[in-house]
Parts: structure tokens; sequence; C-alpha cells
């Protein structure tokens, strides 16, 4: 899926901005924002003009959002031919309410038509974070009114995590595992749909490098702390 491309050049673009940012190539990005706002450039490149094929709105209604995943008509039953045409009348939100991180519909639509919700987390965010926000983009699916079911078909979820102490390849490849452990079984905890897909990606974002140690650099002035840590993308989609 194009978005979720963006999304992955849009984590690996936020962990190069952290170093040039604050200098620290090892430095963990303290604002989720800076992560927000590059998933959300990152999809504009998509659109070949003003919101087509996508608006993109940051901090964006759940509210809104949830009302919106349900069809605005349905044609109901009529004992004519011409089908009688039933609006929606009920407004729908999440448990917990409040503000998507980015909310992206489909822009080439009379109609709003939401394309995908997407929550954003920066590094090692605590699991009831995470629960809370895979929660809330399941149940976008879940909605029901007299127009019909909710039509969005994917969320996404983004976070980074990161290690020190990552001097091998089998050290980084047990990171991996372990976050990919740990994301499997916060799903154990939820109420995923039969109709719900859901994809988890892991993968290392970036690492640093293990010095010569004979280079004549790492002798006179030992190492500078950027050789150990491995930084973690994650990506949990879910999609109809």
């Amino acid at each position: 899926m194009p978005i979720k491309e963006k999304l992955i050049n849009a984590i690996h673009q936020s962990c190069s901005d952290s170093y040039y940012f604050s200098d620290n190539e090892a430095g963990l990005i303290s604002a989720e924002y800076l992560l927000t706002v590059n998933a959300a450039k990152s999809i504009k490149e998509l659109n070949t003009c003003f919101g087509s094929p996508y608006k993109i709105i940051l901090e964006h209604s759940t509210f809104r959002f949830s009302t919106d995943c349900i069809p605005l008509f349905s044609k109901g039953s009529s004992k004519t031919k011409i089908p009688k045409s039933i609006m929606r009348n009920e407004d729908f939100d999440t448990t917990r309410s409040g503000k998507i991180d980015i909310a992206v519909y489909e822009g080439s639509t009379s109609l709003p038509s939401p394309s995908c919700a997407i929550e954003v987390k920066g590094f090692n965010p605590p699991k009831n974070k995470i629960l809370d926000d895979l929660v809330r983009n399941l149940e976008y699916f879940s909605f029901k009114g007299r127009t019909g079911i909710s039509k969005l078909p994917t969320a996404f979820f983004i976070a980074l995590h990161s290690y020190k102490n990552t001097m091998s390849d089998k050290k980084e490849a047990s990171n991996l595992k372990r976050v990919r452990k740990r994301y499997q079984s916060y799903f154990s905890k939820l109420i995923i749909p039969t109709d719900i897909n859901c994809k988890l990606d892991v993968w290392t974002v970036r690492r640093g490098h293990v010095p010569d140690v004979n280079d004549p650099d790492v002798q006179q002035f030992g190492l500078d702390g950027t050789e150990d840590y491995h930084f973690i993308g994650v990506i949990v989609e879910f999609a109809r």
C-alpha cells in the first residue's frame, strides 16, 4: 500500500532528522510531532494536486472521523421501482474520544470518505499507550448505523523502539525478535474481528557501527557512544 511505504520512509527520515537537530547519532526523538509531521508530509508526496487523491488532517476529531466511517446515504427497501434513500442520522465516536494524530480521507470523493487513521508514538512507548491506540484503531471498523457498516479500509499504528549494547548481528536479531513478540502478546489482548487482517512489520531503521579496535582514532580517543545503539521501526496495520 502506498501510504504504508510512505510511513516507512517517514520513520527513516525522522531518525535522520533527530541526528541533525541534536548532533547525536544515537539520540532519541523526544517529541512525537517530528514523526507525525514527517509522516503527513511523506503521504502528501502521493498527491498530484491539492487534496487529491488524499486529504490529510493532523489532530483530527475521533468523533468526526468515526461518524464519517458510516455511509451518509443508503438505499432502503421500497415497494416502488425507485428505492427510497436513507440518510445517516446517528453520530459515532470511539470509547477514548479525542484527536487522531493523522487522518487521511479520499480527496476525490464528493462526500467525506475516510481512507485511514494513523496513530503515532515516538521512542519506546509504554504498553498502556500502545494498547490504547490499537484498541481505538480497531473501533473504527466496528461501527454500524442505519445506512450500513463502517467503510474504513485501513488503520495504522507506528512507533520506534531503541536498544543499547547492540554490538553484533546476533544481538540485533534478538532485539527484533523481542519487539515482535512484545506486540504479538498485545494482539492476544485485542478483540480483532474475523474480517479484519492484522499485519505487524518490525525492522531495523538504524544501527551503530562497531569500530575497528586497531583504528588509531579509537585507540587515541576511545569510543564516542554511537557504536552500540539500535533503532527499530514498528508498523501495525489493521485492514479490511
